[in-house]
């Protein structure tokens, strides 16, 4: 987690790493194994300056030839990286502010880079998360765990911070890309609570009805 970071600290420009279903969430973490020579570069270009990089979705259904992206990302910095004896970089992101797509700027060394609307998002840098009561979340939490016979000790859970929690559900769970992109994309965090408890609770209803529909 990055510590006492302003809005002084936030850079103008930085390259993207279009992943599907690779999400990173303000004071969460991301591992990330780096093996294409053009992300390669990609890592080499910010190891040597302010180390973000903005992990953001493609639009999924789209033609193969398209390059369509979600308007909203997430930034995260290097905080450890490894070179490989096979020149690959294993990182670890910190998860630090939302973004949106301002503008899309040329290709360098054939990894793309934005200028990043960072105003929608300033609330990110606030460590709120002590506010929430996540009680509900971690109750829907725990059917999912009991529905999917995944062993979690839900009080082991519960003395892990909210921010981890929250950060960490959408990383666990196996959630569609549409799905992560709402949790992304929720304006407030109690608007993220609602958005994780609502689909944790319909992953186990349906599974639910499926199992209902078999039997019969």
């Amino acid at each position: 987690m990055i510590k006492n970071f302003s809005k002084s600290d936030l850079p103008h420009t930085i390259p993207i790493f279009p992943l599907p279903g690779a999400v990173v969430f303000p004071f969460g973490n991301l591992p990330l194994n780096i093996f294409e020579p053009r992300y390669i570069a990609m890592i080499e270009s910010v190891l040597s300056t302010h180390r973000f990089i903005g992990m953001i979705q493609p639009v999924v259904h789209q033609n193969k030839n398209e390059k369509k992206l979600y308007p909203v990302g997430c930034a995260g910095k290097i905080i450890s990286f490894t070179e490989t004896s096979d020149s690959r970089f294993l990182i670890e992101l910190s998860g630090t502010l939302r973004f949106k797509i301002k503008k899309e700027l040329t290709l360098i060394k054939g990894f793309r880079r934005i200028e990043p609307d960072w105003s929608p998002f300033l609330n990110d840098l606030k460590n709120d998360y002590h506010l929430l009561n996540l009680s509900t979340l971690l109750m829907e939490l725990k059917k999912y765990f009991d529905k999917n016979s995944i062993n979690v000790d839900l009080n082991e859970i519960s003395k892990i911070s909210n921010e981890q929690i929250l950060a960490s559900i959408p990383q666990i769970c196996s959630f569609k890309v549409l799905e992560k992109q709402a949790i992304l994309e929720a304006t407030t965090l109690q608007d993220r609570v609602d958005v994780l408890t609502s689909l944790l609770r319909m992953y186990t209803l349906e599974g639910n009805e499926n199992d209902n529909e078999t039997i019969n």
